[in-house]
């Protein structure tokens, strides 16, 4: 399986109307095709989590977010991974991930781009370029080394 690499932006906002709209709308005015948005709360703030392409323009919005006061943001790499739409897939990966002792800080669905294609499933790893390795070395799916399928 081929492991592809994207670039998160973890932007965080102050917990006020309109800061969430105000990052995807500075965003859609430089160009940017959003691939994902989650969100989540870290104490007192929002912390926001974008991928999007052009990386390189999502990047600039992001610099020019924190110029203007906002943030902090903060790049990470994540690995993502073609999944099939079963039960316990992603069950399956993060196993994959424990049997060769890779870290997982936190994982979450991306649909598929452009409506094309199949979702991903995304890593944010304590060590990435092992887990890159891991996965390009795997051979998918991993269910059967597992004894099936699971609901999980």
């Amino acid at each position: 399986m081929t492991p592809r690499e994207f670039t998160e932006f973890s932007i965080y906002l102050q917990q006020r109307p309109g800061e969430l709209a105000g990052v995807l709308d500075a965003a859609q005015l430089a160009g940017v095709e959003i691939l994902s948005v989650s969100t989540a709360e870290h104490l007192d703030r929002g912390c926001v989590r974008v991928i999007g392409q052009p990386e390189a323009a999502l990047r600039e919005v992001c610099e020019r977010l924190v110029e203007a006061g906002v943030g902090p943001v903060v790049e990470s790499p994540l690995l993502g991974v073609e999944i099939d739409n079963r039960p316990g897939v992603v069950r399956d990966l993060a196993i994959l991930m424990a049997d060769n002792r890779v870290n997982v800080r936190y994982c979450y669905l991306v649909p598929p781009i452009g409506g094309r294609g199949s979702a991903l499933c995304v890593f944010r790893l304590d060590e990435h370029e092992r887990g890159m390795d891991v996965v390009s070395k795997a051979d998918w799916p991993a269910a059967s080394a597992h004894g099936g399928e699971s609901a999980a």
